[in-house]
């Protein structure tokens, strides 16, 4: 409806009368303008209530459910606080309804995500019989051994160990890995998993080469010792397996790497002074240098 008074009506006015209604009309103009603007904020305000009150029983539902599965404690990303009030009343200028009506939108956020607890995954098979192991009364043959197998290309330790757990070998039963000869793969286990790892890798043709032996100066393929003579040479690849011994002995976890350390010296591959032993500077300190004084710095490997 319109408010302004028709121009002949305003024409047959006092000066003073007519600028009096022109100033009422403009005021009315400005009061209907933000009561719009006002009626507007509430049916705004109203939505967003609903909303929260919809969010709110949405995330009550979950948390029952999630309680019932697990007991998880739940957090969510948005606010959980009272519904946002009317505006107050409006000032002199119009910018203070933007204002608010920004400021209504943004205090309320829908919550997307819920963030739950991740349930613990069971231990696998090989866990709980390392565990078992832990507790166990030691049966069976005692110590260590090498097993060697052929290979038929350069490989890496990472390539075999990959490589065995495909043919169903327990590579968590594994202690070291060593190449004493360009085709020769050398493999530590503990006397107990010996029997099963052979049959594990002659099911699938891979032959087990017993008579193999690391001392011989026939695995030395650095043709930087072709001039030695046989004793010399015998010499060479002795150390060389001293190397490759005390290599394995540093990576072993100290509760191991002492009795492979006994077993090393019992078969003449390292020296008593060699063996590792647990250090008593307190807990997160390994063991004692695996090095001698007066073993070589460098030895090049065989390969």
């Amino acid at each position: 409806m319109s408010t302004l008074l028709p121009s002949s009506v305003m024409q047959g006015m006092s000066p003073d009368l007519a600028s009096f209604l022109g100033n009422m009309q403009a005021q009315f103009m400005s009061l209907q303008q933000r009561t719009n603007e006002l009626e507007s904020l509430a049916a705004t305000n109203a939505r967003l209530t609903a909303q929260l009150v919809n969010a709110e029983k949405l995330i009550a539902d979950l948390r029952s459910q999630l309680a019932s599965q697990g007991n998880c404690q739940i957090t969510t990303n948005a606010s959980t606080s009272s519904a946002p009030t009317t505006p107050k009343e409006p000032g002199t200028e119009a910018s203070t309804w933007a204002t608010t009506a920004a400021a209504a939108h943004n205090s309320v956020v829908v919550p997307t995500a819920l963030s739950v607890c991740k349930t613990p995954r069971p231990p696998s098979v090989r866990q709980v019989a390392a565990s078992a192991r832990m507790f166990a009364i030691p049966t069976g043959p005692k110590g260590y051994q090498y097993v060697y197998i052929p290979r038929s290309r350069r490989l890496t330790h990472r390539e075999v160990r990959n490589s065995l757990k495909t043919l169903g070998v327990d590579t968590g039963r594994i202690l070291d890995i060593n190449f004493p000869a360009k085709d020769v793969v050398g493999i530590l286990v503990h006397n107990q998993y010996a029997e099963k790892f052979q049959t594990t890798l002659t099911t699938v043709a891979i032959e087990i080469l017993d008579a193999f032996d690391p001392l011989d100066p026939k695995n030395i393929a650095d043709p930087k010792y072709k001039s030695l003579s046989d004793s010399e040479l015998e010499e060479v690849a002795a150390e060389l397996h001293s190397d490759r011994c005390m290599k394995a002995l540093k990576y072993l976890r100290p509760h191991v790497a002492v009795p492979v350390g006994h077993f090393f010296c019992d078969q003449g591959w390292i020296s008593k002074e060699d063996i590792p032993v647990h250090s008593v500077s307190g807990p997160g300190a390994g063991i004692h240098d695996f090095q001698s004084p007066s073993r070589r710095t460098s030895v090049a490997m065989s390969e």
